[in-house]
């Protein structure tokens, strides 16, 4: 299973949003994904790119700089 997050990305959970934004400390190779969110609420997600949605920097909000 290939998964579109990555380590270091920052995420939300879909259906705790409570939680605030988290970083990703690890990707298994199962889809068990490993997120730090506010806090220090340390969580295991299985198939975790079901669960989280990718939260782009302020780098890719601004687009290519010209």
């Amino acid at each position: 299973m290939t998964s579109l997050l990555h380590a270091g990305e920052n995420v939300r959970h879909n259906k705790k949003a409570d939680w605030g934004i988290g970083k990703i400390v690890t990707v298994e190779k199962g889809g068990t994904i490993r997120v730090i969110f506010e806090g220090n609420k340390n969580v295991s997600i299985a198939k975790g790119s079901k669960y989280l949605t990718r939260i782009p920097t302020v780098s890719e909000k601004e687009g290519p700089k010209k």
